[in-house]
């Protein structure tokens, strides 16, 4: 629980704002303005004012001009009083606008220059900005995520994602990132002029500062050297090598949690295979050739025609392609 005083700083703090001043400086106008009013015009038979609504509804046309005069007010006094709510209302409505616009100009500043405070839920968090960041940005875009960018430097702005310039070592650019209301939070590799262990470094030491602050958060790394591996797995659940398929392994991690892991145990195992298509199946269609390889075992996962490669064909088609990969069944 927070101390007394702690709410009274903060109050402190927010009655110094043009808004509040503008705000309290209009209000107290309008206030004074209908009470005073409907007290000296009230008891004038042929005044327009005669109770509490009705001094509203003059105060209002007054302090914004508009001016209908289907309230006229009669009584010296009440016209004397009537000089000062125009001058000191019309100055209190325009300083309450100038506060209003200029809190607009100052937001849409802020979020051009990315200093600013992420108001987004359950997004992703995209932390360091290159090519594998502009690859994956392209990706899951389409897919109607909410999207935060943290970056060091101004990146080029639009409104589908939100951009806060910060440091992804910096626990409050982090906050300001929006990070204890993320879902998941993808570190891409710094800078690839530094060594490549210590630009892996920095990677895993971010996920270390954001598993502090949230703990239910899922991070995809990308990490320059194999040797980091061991290392970043404590803190990184799904650990990218950065190469040329580094974005698209990125992408299918946001969707397919694990993805990176089981295609690097995948490939960097024995138990995938290449075999020419014996001549006693080619009359078969590609559902009954995978069928029959399954019962040996096999689980085919592509064709090969020369040097190009090809996923699995429409079930009803012929057969024809020289050579299948597959997988064996004890994989």
């Amino acid at each position: 629980m927070y101390p007394l005083f702690f709410y009274v700083n903060r109050f402190r703090k927010y009655t110094r704002t043009h808004i509040f001043k503008a705000s309290f400086l209009a209000i107290t106008v309008i206030i004074y303005s209908v009470f005073s009013e409907f007290y000296l015009e009230n008891n004038i038979a042929s005044s327009g004012i005669h109770n509490l609504f009705e001094s509203l509804w003059w105060t209002m046309q007054t302090v914004t001009t508009v001016g209908y005069g289907d309230t006229p007010v009669y009584g010296y006094f009440g016209r004397m009083n009537g000089i000062i709510v125009m001058v000191t209302g019309i100055g209190a409505l325009g300083y309450l606008t100038a506060a209003i616009t200029t809190i607009m100009i100052d937001a849409r500043l802020a979020s051009r220059i990315g200093d600013k405070m992420a108001v987004e839920r359950k997004h992703i968090i995209l932390c360091n900005y290159n090519e594998t960041t502009k690859k994956v940005l392209r990706d899951i875009i389409k897919e109607g995520f909410e999207i935060v960018i943290l970056n060091d430097e101004q990146i080029p702005g639009t409104n589908e994602y939100s951009f806060i310039k910060g440091n992804f070592l910096s626990e409050n650019d982090l906050i300001r990132a929006g990070i204890k209301n993320a879902t998941m939070v993808l570190i891409f590799s710094k800078s690839e002029e530094k060594n490549s262990m210590a630009v892996d470094a920095e990677t895993i030491l971010s996920a270390m500062i954001i598993k502090k602050l949230n703990d239910n958060v899922r991070i995809i790394g990308e990490i320059m050297n194999p040797e980091s591996r061991a290392h970043a797995e404590t803190f990184i659940d799904d650990i990218i090598i950065k190469g040329e398929v580094s974005s698209l392994l990125i992408s299918s991690s946001i969707l397919i949690p694990g993805m990176p892991e089981f295609i690097n145990e995948l490939f960097s195992s024995k138990n995938i295979a290449e075999e020419r298509v014996d001549i006693k199946y080619k009359n078969l269609t590609y559902a009954e050739f995978i069928s029959e390889m399954e019962k040996n075992g096999k689980i085919v996962i592509g064709f090969r025609e020369k040097d190009k490669i090809f996923l699995r064909e429409k079930i009803d088609k012929v057969l024809d392609k020289d050579n299948f990969i597959y997988i064996k069944e004890n994989y």
